[in-house]
């Protein structure tokens, strides 16, 4: 009983202080769904609509107010390509849904970006740690897990503060951002909130970058908890006096 006794308030939202999250709940949650994102992100990110597949007419008028031919459908959940459709005219489109509409399922449609490069950026907390162009072979698709071919990509001072910008509104500290670039501008199209490496790993050890951010996190929190705990001993004994 004296142990529970001790636990009152002013212990437990300080214990609750300690407790850190590297990406928080909300950003996995809303980084795992395209159109969550989307709805965080549309200033930066291409057009895109949440529809069902058995919703064909509604699709296609979608896509005649506001899209142009061809567009990108999408599950909401999934990475590494898979199940990611171009549809470039109406019949293609009207074949897609027939191919999925068994289950109804949610799909996400998207604006197609005609890209210069299509680049994934790898942040770390306030940090760009590295950045490859994906070159796809033989297919529109540029994952590495397809079989893109990659190389360091050097981006602009614009396009980094983007992503940053990105990053920080979601709360993602961790995580692989994909960018292309247009003629004239860019977009982001994607937040990857679990990124894969095995690709990045050639132009930055990011398992190690990784590491080291977790050890400073852990040890800038000790230093304040620390710090918290001088100044509630020096009150004590001020109230004591």
């Amino acid at each position: 009983m004296k142990y529970i006794e001790n636990i009152n308030e002013k212990n437990l939202k300080k214990g609750l202080k300690t407790v850190k999250l590297i990406n928080s709940s909300k950003a996995v949650e809303t980084c795992q769904n395209k159109y969550l994102t989307y709805i965080e992100l549309n200033e930066f990110m291409p057009k895109s609509y949440l529809t069902f597949s058995k919703e064909f007419k509604y699709i296609e008028e979608v896509i005649i107010k506001n899209i142009e031919y061809p567009v990108v459908v999408k599950p909401v959940y999934g990475g590494y390509g898979n199940n990611v459709l171009m549809a470039r005219d109406s019949k293609e489109l009207n074949n897609l849904c027939d191919l999925i509409s068994s289950e109804n399922r949610e799909i996400f449609l998207q604006e197609y970006i005609q890209y210069k490069h299509d680049l994934r950026v790898f942040v770390l907390g306030n940090e760009v740690i590295g950045c490859m162009e994906r070159i796809p072979n033989d297919s529109w698709k540029a994952n590495y897990s397809l079989g893109a071919e990659i190389k360091e990509f050097k981006i602009s001072e614009e396009i980094k503060n983007c992503v940053l910008k990105a990053s920080k509104q979601l709360g993602a500290e961790i995580v692989g951002v994909d960018v292309l670039i247009t003629e004239n501008s860019f977009k982001i199209l994607e937040m990857n909130i679990t990124p894969q490496f095995s690709g990045m790993i050639h132009f930055v050890d990011v398992p190690k970058k990784i590491v080291e951010y977790c050890v400073n996190m852990v040890q800038n929190s000790k230093n304040n908890s620390d710090n918290s705990d001088n100044i509630d001993n020096k009150d004590n004994k001020d109230n004591k006096n």
